[in-house]
């Protein structure tokens, strides 16, 4: 089973889901950590949940190292995966993520939800922060009167201070509304 017929899967789910919900974004590949890694899925609405692929092409030598990463930023998280790699990598995500199997259907992939989700019990204000392009994250500093001496340092120190002036759960409200609202993504390449 390959990456893209998990994906059309989970594609067609999410979109079932949160399709007719003008607060809700999907996007592809959302960067982490300023580009560190990449969700495969998420859905940015009331959370941020991301869907890891693992398929049968797949290995899962980032595996680890992803959900440290994911694990920063996050409010929920998901590993889609095939029979192939369902216990191993089951193990080697926190105990908060959900786990969904992916296998053949008649005509197209089925998912089934294995392992229920919970909430990250610590995401990092910081990698929080870092998914707001540069001017976004000035612009909530601006706001609250914390944007002085910023101008023309580079986005690190304004991401600090962003994640040093808000609480974290103002932090997180603030970044989901901005994702929702971002009209100029990237395109998927």
């Amino acid at each position: 089973m390959r990456d893209s017929d998990i994906r059309q899967a989970l594609m067609a789910r999410l979109t079932t889901k949160y399709g007719s919900q003008p607060d809700t974004q999907i996007r592809h590949e959302l960067g982490l950590c300023a580009g560190r890694t990449r969700v495969d899925v998420a859905v940015i609405n009331g959370h941020i949940s991301g869907f890891e692929i693992k398929s049968d092409q797949d290995n899962l030598t980032r595996l680890e190292v992803q959900a440290e990463v994911y694990s920063r930023v996050l409010d929920r998280a998901s590993l889609v995966t095939t029979s192939r790699y369902l216990d191993q990598a089951a193990e080697m995500v926190p105990h908060w993520w959900g786990v969904w199997l992916a296998h053949p259907g008649k005509r197209t992939v089925r998912l089934r939800n294995v392992r229920r989700g919970s909430h990250n019990p610590s995401p990092d204000p910081f990698s929080v922060a870092q998914l707001l392009w540069r001017d976004e994250a000035l612009a909530l500093l601006r706001e609250r009167g914390n944007h002085r001496g910023l101008s023309k340092v580079p986005r690190w120190f304004v991401w600090e201070r962003l994640a040093e002036t808000l609480e974290l759960e103002e932090l997180r409200v603030e970044v989901r509304r901005v994702l929702r609202t971002r009209e100029d993504w990237p395109t998927r390449s």
